[in-house]
């Protein structure tokens, strides 16, 4: 004991060595906190200037998002074909005195100012020609507006009927303040910020954004407390919350700096998209009374810190000694040996060479029993997987597989939209990847192939279903490059060990047929909400293809399909969907046939849903040219098999086809064939299958789809060349025909050109 007891405190001692030890680390941690906060001191002054600046930058980031968000929000508006038509109309109101349209067009308008976000006060429309206004309340004249509901010494009527834009879109005006003077009383509105803009494509209007610049700083600044101005590009003042003047500044060129003139501190940014200058005065004190500060918390925290470091290294020393003294007491009681001498701690050196032989057994022991059992549990798994047949159900390699761990299952379906040479290589060859990314020598999961092209994958303690799907994220950019094929990949959920095999695989089929139409390679995850599950029923079962078909128009009856495809495609349909529509029209078609007593054709109709007909298709393109191929012999027979057409009938539509253009209905061409209107509206249902207004329709809806192609030619144009004198009652029309807006369409057609 009394030899335990000397060695503790003696040089070569774990004691005196850790004291050591923490008395370096003491020593070196204060001098570098002494290091630290000589040359702190001296960068208090960068990191107050910092802070402002990084202050300033917010500020600046929130004006410019706030500038641009009020652009994007006008020029979404403007872009709109229902509001340009209506500020055609208001342009000219003396003329056609369509007051109707200013409810909706201050309903538009209440989208911009009634946005609590946007701290628009007023949004007033001014249409220069007539000298009126339109705003939140009504129409007013362009004096009374500025003269008396919003009054400014600066903003005068005078001033603004002298505005112009040029090319400029936007244009933003110092703030200044507002009265509204009535008969009794002068109500002031406070300072507000007039933001002028173009109302694109007329020139002679403008629309003047009414901005609360108090509300803007008091979301973007610091509310006050430091002195704030903002210049524009030509260094007018548009707004301050200081009474002082802003002295001139070297900011000429500079996006980003900050000087010192007098007692304050100027600190400026330029916007990147608006080219304003942004300036915050901060005064000379702050900026000191932070380094004195500063100074201070650092040699407070460096006394503290070197105190609580001497104490708490005296603690540990003596309480991680005392037990390993204790330790080699044991060793000598049941040894009786002396310890040689193995580490220059002497202590270590005692417990090393009593541990050493100890440790290197247990860990012998350790990894002889662990690969033992990895070998034994990797032949029993694999022998149970190997003994499946590859062709075996679900159910069979649950018996086999009755496992308890969680597992995720992933399902792989392969497309080709060209067939190769050799599809089997392919496959293959595609199957072994898949398999060497989520499979190794050592690992547990499980692949089977249920069919030719599809692949089972069972992930066994999968972890998160974010890991698989990156690793299949990794697949599906690999397989973007090659044109020839792709892949729809079905993932589950990662489910507990009581969960079937059966039910997952089931899952799996269920989300394959949420692929949608295209050649990509799909990752599937979960079901998504599809509106077009009734088009079978609606197509099978319905009179509206059976009618057409009796007609033998192809127009009519392609021009049926082209609207069917296009509502599928506009209601985000899956390809199962396009499937279902295209076995509808089929099997309408057959229905048609047999009443049409044509045999000759019923036979092909029917081999025409053998096998996989629609497998490899990827595009309506490729769904409109197969049902052209297969309606266009059936209407050709109908045709041939119908007595020859009414004279009536002849004139009605060779009339149409010239005078489409026209302001023409029913009673006129009836008046031009000596016959009343209801007779011939019947006998053109039933020599046609469509009734008179729906075909006038249809023929102008598609004349303008045509003329939609020409970028070069307004809308209002367009709807007056195909027979509507009202432009709104066309964008109606064409909407509930084609599911989009003639400017939707334009833009959607020219991207498909483009692509």
């Amino acid at each position: 004991m009394k030899r335990l007891l000397t060695s503790q405190f003696a040089l070569s001692g774990l004691f005196v060595k850790l004291m050591l030890s923490f008395l370096s680390i003491i020593l070196l941690l204060a001098s570098f906190n002494l290091f630290s906060h000589l040359y702190l001191s001296g960068k208090v002054y960068q990191e107050v200037v910092r802070q402002n600046e990084q202050a300033l930058k917010q500020t600046v980031e929130g004006y410019e998002n706030h500038f641009r968000l009020t652009q994007n929000m006008i020029l979404a508006l403007t872009q709109s074909d229902t509001w340009t038509a209506n500020l055609g109309i208001l342009s000219h109101l003396n003329e056609n005195r369509r007051y109707d349209v200013v409810n909706e067009v201050k309903s538009d308008l209440m989208t911009l100012y009634g946005n609590p976000f946007l701290h628009i006060e007023n949004f007033i429309l001014y249409f220069k020609t007539e000298d009126y206004v339109l705003e939140k309340e009504g129409l007013s004249s362009t004096s009374d507006m500025f003269g008396k509901y919003y009054s400014s010494q600066e903003y005068t009527a005078d001033f603004w009927r002298g505005q112009t834009m040029d090319n400029q879109y936007l244009k933003v005006m110092p703030a200044a303040s507002f009265t509204e003077t009535t008969m009794s009383s002068t109500r002031p509105l406070g300072r507000l910020m007039p933001v002028l803009i173009k109302a694109i494509p007329y020139e002679e209007v403008y629309g003047l954004v009414m901005l609360n610049p108090q509300r803007l700083e008091k979301a973007y600044g610091d509310a006050g407390k430091n002195p704030f101005y903002i210049m524009d590009a030509q260094d007018r003042l548009l707004f301050t919350t200081a009474e002082t003047k802003l002295p001139a500044l070297k900011y000429a060129g500079n996006t980003s700096s900050h000087e010192r003139i007098g007692d304050n501190y100027y600190f400026y940014q330029k916007g990147a998209q608006t080219g304003f200058t942004y300036v915050r005065v901060t005064e000379v004190a702050a900026i000191a009374s932070g380094l004195r500060g500063m100074r201070l918390l650092l040699a407070v925290l460096l006394a503290a810190a070197v105190l609580v470091s001497l104490l708490f290294s005296l603690l540990f020393s003596y309480r991680l000694n005392q037990p390993l003294q204790r330790l080699i007491a044991a060793f000598d009681r049941k040894s009786g040996s002396a310890p040689g001498k193995v580490s220059s701690v002497k202590e270590f050196a005692i417990i090393g060479d009593r541990l050493s032989s100890i440790m290197e057994n247990n860990r012998f022991i350790q990894n002889d029993l662990a690969h033992k059992n990895s070998l034994v549990r990797q032949y029993a798994y694999t022998h149970k997987v190997k003994n499946i047949p590859l062709n075996a159900s679900l159910s069979e390699l649950e018996d086999a597989l009755h496992s308890e761990r969680p597992y995720a299952s992933i399902l792989f379906k392969l497309s080709f939209t060209r067939l190769p040479e050799e599809p089997e290589k392919h496959t293959l060859a595609l199957w072994q990847l898949i398999q060497r990314l989520f499979t190794g020598e050592e690992s547990e999961n499980v692949a089977l192939q249920p069919e030719q092209d599809l692949l089972l994958l069972l992930l066994f303690d999968p972890g998160p279903q974010s890991g698989i799907l990156q690793v299949l994220g990794t697949l599906q950019e690999l397989l973007a490059e090659e044109p020839s094929l792709y892949l729809t990949i079905a993932v589950s959920p990662v489910y507990s060990g009581e969960t079937p095999f059966t039910d997952a695989y089931h899952n799996l089929t269920v989300l394959l047929k949420e692929r949608r139409l295209n050649r990509e390679t799909q990752i599937i995850v979960e079901p998504r909400a599809s509106s077009a599950k009734a088009f079978h029923r609606k197509v099978t079962y319905g009179d509206e293809l059976h009618n057409l078909l009796q007609s033998g128009s192809e127009e009519a009856v392609f021009g049926w399909v082209e609207r069917q495809l296009e509502q599928l495609r506009n209601k985000d349909a899956t390809a199962e969907d396009f499937r279902t529509f295209a076995r509808g029209v089929v099997e309408q078609t057959g229905k048609t046939v047999m009443k049409q007593n044509l045999p000759e054709l019923e036979a092909g109709l029917l081999s025409a849903l053998s096998g996989e007909p629609f497998a490899a298709f990827y595009s309506t393109v490729q769904y409109r040219e197969w049902l052209s191929q297969l309606l266009t012999p059936v209407l050709a027979a109908i045709r041939n098999g119908s007595e020859i057409r009414d004279p009536v009938i002849s004139f009605v539509l060779e009339y149409l086809d010239k005078h489409y253009g026209e302001d023409i209905n029913l009673n006129i061409v009836a008046d031009k064939l000596n016959l009343t209107p209801g007779y011939l509206s019947s006998i053109f249902k039933e020599k046609t299958g469509i009734n008179f207004s729906e075909y006038l329709n249809t023929l102008r809806i598609e004349r303008a789809k045509e003329l939609l192609t020409n970028i070069d030619l307004r809308i209002q144009d367009i709807a007056l060349q195909v027979g509507y004198q009202n432009v709104n009652s066309f964008i109606r029309t064409f909407k509930r025909s084609s599911g989009l807006t003639p400017g939707e369409y334009r833009k959607r057609d020219a991207w498909e050109n483009h692509s």
